[in-house]
C-alpha cells in the first residue's frame, strides 16, 4: 500500500540528497480535474501547462471524508484525454486532494516504532480515539510535527488519513493512464509549501483556506504547521445563520488557541478564498481571530511569467506540490 506523502519539517532539517519533485500537479474535487506543470527557474517557478476538464455530476459517493468513485471508468477517459494533451513526458505527478478528503490531526505519544505494522498499529490506535470515522478503513501516514510550548511527550505527529479505496482508485486509473502518484497532499499542506517564503519568520501566522464544502485554519511557527482545523459547512444553510456559525467557531478557535500556546501571539493571517467570498471571510476572520487578515494574491506567489486565468484556491496548493523537495 502506498503511503500519503506529508511535508515534515525534519526533511528541510536534515536537508541529505534533496530533490525537487517532478513539475506535474493534478487536483481533483467533487466536479472538477485539473492539471499544471510548474517549471523552476531562477527567480521562482513558471507555469508552463494548465488545463482543466469538468467531472460527470455524482461521480463520488458522499460523506464526511468524501466517498470513492461509483465509476472509475467515467473518470479514466476524462484523464487519458488530459495526459495526451501534454506534449513532455508525464510518468509521474503528484495529487492534492481537498481538505475534506484528506484529513490532518496531531498527536502527542510517547512511542513511536520508525516503521512496520506496529508502527500502523499504534497510529491507527491513536486515531481512533481522536476522530469518529472508522480507522479500519482508512489509509494514513504520521510524520514527526514541531512541538508545542511545555510538552512532554516524547513525539507529536501530523497524521494525514484519507478513504484508502478512494486513495486506490485514484492511483489505479493514473497508472492505467502511464502515471505514477509520487505524493498525495490535501489542500491546506500543499498550499504552506507555496506560502512559506511569506510567512517564514512570521512568528505564529494562520492560513485560512475556503473551499467549496467547508474551511480551514492551519495554524503556523515558522512557516510549519502547529494546529489544524477544518470545519465543514452546511451549503443549504442561509446566510446569516452561516455567518453566526463561523463567528463562533473562530471565537472558540481564538479561544483554544490562548489555551494552546499561551505566551504565542497571532501575528499574520493569510486568507485564500475565491474573490467573491473575500469581503465575509476578511470580516469574520478579524472579528472572531483579533487580527486583521490579508488576502492572498497571485502577486505573493513564487511565480513568474504568464499565468492562467485561476482563482488562488486553485493555483497556490498546485504551486505548493510542485515546489517539494524530498530526501
Amino acid at each position: 500500500m502506498r503511503s500519503i506523502k506529508l511535508p515534515s519539517w525534519t526533511e528541510r532539517l536534515l536537508g541529505i540528497d534533496a530533490r525537487p519533485v517532478p513539475p506535474h500537479v493534478f487536483t481533483v474535487d467533487v466536479g472538477t480535474l485539473v492539471y499544471g506543470r510548474f517549471v523552476r527557474s531562477e527567480s521562482g517557478y513558471e507555469v508552463e501547462d494548465f488545463a482543466q476538464i469538468d467531472l460527470p455530476q455524482d461521480l463520488f459517493a458522499e460523506g464526511p471524508l468524501g466517498g470513492p468513485m461509483h465509476d472509475p471508468g467515467l473518470f479514466r477517459p476524462l484523464l487519458e484525454e488530459l495526459v495526451k494533451s501534454v506534449d513532455v513526458p508525464l510518468d509521474e505527478a503528484s495529487l492534492v486532494l481537498p481538505d475534506a478528503w484528506l484529513r490532518l490531526a496531531f498527536a502527542d505519544m510517547e512511542e513511536l516504532p520508525s516503521r512496520g505494522a506496529r508502527r500502523d498499529e499504534l497510529l491507527r490506535w491513536k486515531l481512533k480515539r481522536l476522530v469518529p470515522f472508522r480507522v479500519e478503513d482508512l489509509r494514513l501516514e504520521g510524520v514527526p510535527a514541531i512541538t508545542l510550548p511545555e510538552q512532554e511527550a516524547k513525539h507529536r505527529l501530523l497524521i494525514g488519513f484519507a478513504i484508502d479505496v478512494l486513495l486506490r482508485q485514484f492511483e489505479q486509473v493514473f497508472e492505467a493512464c502511464g502515471v505514477r502518484i509520487g505524493q498525495i497532499l490535501n489542500t491546506s499542506l500543499a498550499t504552506v509549501e507555496s506560502i512559506r517564503s511569506v510567512v517564514d519568520g512570521a512568528g505564529l501566522g494562520v492560513l485560512a483556506l475556503v473551499g467549496s464544502t467547508g474551511y480551514s485554519l492551519t495554524f503556523m511557527q515558522h512557516g510549519e504547521p502547529l494546529l489544524h482545523r477544518f470545519r465543514a459547512l452546511d451549503t443549504a444553510m442561509g446566510g446569516e445563520a452561516a455567518a453566526q456559525l463561523v463567528l463562533r467557531d473562530l471565537k472558540l478557535t481564538r479561544s483554544f488557541l490562548e489555551e494552546q500556546l499561551p505566551g504565542l501571539e497571532l501575528a499574520r493571517i493569510l486568507l485564500v478564498s475565491q474573490t467573491g467570498q473575500q469581503r465575509f471571510w476578511l470580516d469574520s476572520l478579524e472579528q472572531g481571530l483579533g487580527q486583521v487578515p490579508v488576502a492572498l494574491g497571485r502577486e505573493q506567489l513564487p511565480l513568474r511569467g504568464e499565468l492562467p486565468e485561476v482563482a488562488p484556491t486553485v493555483l497556490a496548493p498546485m504551486l505548493g506540490a510542485a515546489c517539494r523537495e524530498v530526501a
